[in-house]
């Protein structure tokens, strides 16, 4: 009985089982026998858009079968439904009663108006089609808004990248909504960004952004408009996503608010064809910036290459052209001293920028003076602070202020400069540029003995000004690198309490000859400064030379970075035309690295046809040159390409054929001098065998 109760049992569940397989089977099978999906609408989230802007399209797909549909995609297409046209497709697995499928589309470069098409595929495609209108309107803009600077490479712990953008066209611009990003080739909504608000963009005005305002402006020397970061008090853009430029390389985009490429820049290992052409702009070290050459649009690479290399920090000046009423041309040994003294011995107001100071005379009256005085020297000279300039320097500090220019990397103290190489004074309407440093050698009391220096004293308001100018934005305090004397620096303050300096003045046998020359006539000038634009200016006035063109040079190097010295190409190429041109060139062999470089520049010279005194008679310490009879270059300005482009120096170029001829005189006097034993060497000239003995003895008796 019992077994056949179990047998009843197992036969109903065996057709329960059965009885629900076949409703299942049969309920897919009816299921996905037959598919009927059908777009219900279709609508965008605006109408009318701005042709650029991200706009966001849904609709409606609902299953008009009972049961769980087979899966399905739905198409969006623009206009036509085929692969140019479709603007994206998303994918279901299954669907029970709807589902509202939402697609974004970038409308850039899709101006007019249109048809949205959405689509599904079924069994039945009278009902799988569904419409909405949309227009977009123009929106392009004509606006000529460029990067004038970028700076991605940072030196570490700064945090400090920036931007400029500068507007070149006529008419002033709003940019709200403007923004920069660094990946332009993602839709509008994906690519990171740094937005800018409601700002007014002047015609010719231009702005910076950077991370961290306070880094900024420690490296510049000014304050940033605004930062993105939110580091300090200075307004902040909006971000959005990670906005970091890349060291080894990137694309830097300027977008409008419609997504318009309006500038771009491609720089190191990057590729980026749209709004730009041909090879990315070479890339740059740390602490070097990326400047736009004279507002230059080529969407090329050659708007940014320069033979000068910016580091972040300096100065970029235009050449000033103008007049000076009034002249005193002198020259060392001479008359230097005689003429420096009596200058600032009547200043109310002395602004002082020189590469070395050891002259005790000229300190002494300085120190005597009543006038106002900034004093500005370089802290990181060849061999170190001479302890007669540590020594004035603590004495003129204790009167007025002085500061030093001083790079000191392990303490993260970058330098702008490699070095504070110009030799300048300004005071009243009137300054002082010369070649000469301020030493015993350089601006002798007695002119028996000294270096051949040119100098000249300048009568101008305007090139007053502007000097000032220069002066000012070097000496800033706000800059990393200028630094206020500090007498209890071992290496920079006062000297140990043993030293003394020597007032002893030096006699050698040189027979002074020039006298000062006062000029009352006005003339023009062009002053020019390393690293800002020197070489460009040496180089159009040789290029400019008639008949003839005179050199004196401490050392002249012939070879450069990039290839032959410029300054030697544009001599060989102004010889070869006609021109005569001489060359004085140092030859002291106190000077081991200069006298080689000059012998073998003299060679390159000599087999071009052109004519080179190596003087070792009387020590070259000058930097000029003089064109046509008509035009001399009085500076600072080694013909080293370190000079040239990485330093800080001055020059003058003087149109004036009376001055011409003064300096013209001394460059003969030169060309033809001879002695027949040299007496008249700077004290420093001695100095390094006297040092080398001393050492060796020391050596020696330790070694016992």
């Amino acid at each position: 009985m019992k077994r056949n109760t179990h047998n009843v049992i197992s036969l109903i569940h065996l057709c329960t089982f059965f009885s629900s397989f076949l409703l299942i089977v049969s309920s897919v099978s009816f299921c996905y026998a037959y598919s009927d999906l059908s777009v219900e609408w279709v609508k965008v989230d605006k109408e009318v858009v701005g042709e650029g802007e991200i706009i966001e399209i849904k609709a409606k797909v609902k299953n008009l079968n009972i049961g769980v549909s087979k899966s399905f995609a739905v198409s969006f297409y623009y206009d036509v439904t085929d692969s140019e046209h479709l603007i994206g497709r998303i994918y279901y697995d299954s669907i029970n009663y709807y589902r509202i499928p939402s697609i974004k589309w970038d409308t850039k470069n899709k101006e007019g108006k249109h048809k949205i098409i959405v689509h599904v595929s079924d069994d039945n495609e009278e009902n799988n089609y569904g419409y909405c209108n949309v227009t977009i309107l123009p929106t392009k803009t004509k606006a000529k808004i460029l990067f004038k600077e970028i700076y991605y490479h940072a030196r570490p712990h700064r945090n400090n990248e920036y931007l400029c953008i500068i507007n070149v066209g006529d008419n002033a611009l709003n940019l709200n909504g403007w923004y920069v990003t660094t990946q332009p080739w993602k839709r509008a909504d994906k690519q990171n960004k740094i937005i800018f608000p409601e700002i007014i963009l002047k015609s010719g005005e231009k702005i910076y952004v950077t991370q961290n305002a306070t880094a900024f402006e420690f490296e510049t020397g000014f304050q940033p408009d605004y930062e993105y970061y939110n580091c300090s008090s200075v307004p902040d853009l909006r971000r959005e996503g990670r906005f970091i430029m890349a060291n080894d390389g990137g694309v830097i985009c300027l977008k409008d608010a419609y997504n318009h490429t309006v500038d771009v820049v491609v720089y190191g290992n990057a590729y980026f064809d749209e709004g730009w052409a041909g090879k990315a702009i070479k890339k740059v070290e740390k602490g070097v910036v990326l400047k736009r050459k004279d507002c230059i649009d080529t969407n090329t690479s050659e708007d940014w290459e320069y033979n000068r290399t910016f580091i972040v920090g300096q100065s970029d000046f235009e050449v000033w052209h103008g007049k000076a009423s009034k002249a005193i041309a002198f020259c060392s040994p001479d008359c230097s001293y005689k003429i420096i003294s009596e200058e600032i011995k009547n200043a109310d107001e002395l602004f002082i920028n020189l590469y070395t100071f050891t002259n005790p005379f000229l300190a002494e009256i300085l120190n005597e003076s009543n006038a106002t005085v900034k004093l500005f020297l370089d802290g990181n000279v060849i061999g170190g602070i001479p302890m007669e300039e540590r020594w004035i320097a603590y004495m003129l500090s204790k009167k007025y202020e002085v500061r030093y220019m001083i790079g000191d990397e392990e303490n993260d103290i970058y330098k702008r400069y490699r070095y504070n190489h110009a030799k300048y004074v300004v005071y009243g309407n009137r300054c002082i540029i010369e070649s000469a440093n301020w030493g015993k050698s350089s601006i002798p009391v007695n002119p028996s003995y000294g270096n051949r220096e040119w100098g000249v004293i300048l009568e101008s308001e305007d090139i007053a000004s502007f000097l000032k100018n220069v002066f000012e934005y070097d000496w800033n305090p706000d800059f990393q690198d200028s630094i206020e004397f500090n007498e209890s620096s071992f290496t920079h303050g006062e000297p140990p309490s043993d030293f003394s300096i020597s007032y002893h003045i030096p006699h050698g046998d040189y027979v002074p000859s020039f006298s000062p020359f006062y000029l009352n006539n006005s003339f023009n000038v062009t002053v020019i400064l390393s690293p800002d634009n020197a070489e460009e200016e040496i180089k159009r006035l040789i290029d400019g030379a008639k008949k003839e063109i005179l050199i004196e040079q401490a050392y002249i190097e012939k070879e450069w970075s990039n290839g032959i010295n410029p300054f030697l190409k544009e001599l060989v190429k102004k010889n070869e035309s006609g021109v005569a041109v001489r060359v004085i060139l140092n030859n002291n062999p106190a000077y081991v690295s200069t006298s080689a470089m000059n012998k073998e520049t003299s060679e390159f010279l000599r087999s071009k046809g052109i004519e080179v005194k190596l003087q070792r008679n009387i020590n070259i310490h000058n930097k000029g040159m003089i064109v046509d009879g008509c035009k001399v270059l009085i500076s600072s300005i080694n013909w080293g390409e370190n000079s040239v482009r990485n330093n800080r120096e001055i020059g003058v170029i003087i149109e004036n054929e009376d001055i011409a001829a003064y300096f013209e005189q001394i460059f003969w006097y030169d060309w033809n001098y001879e002695v027949g034993k040299k007496k008249n060497m700077p004290d420093e000239i001695f100095l390094l065998p006297l040092f080398t003995a001393t050492f060796l003895i020391i050596y020696l008796y330790r070694k016992r």
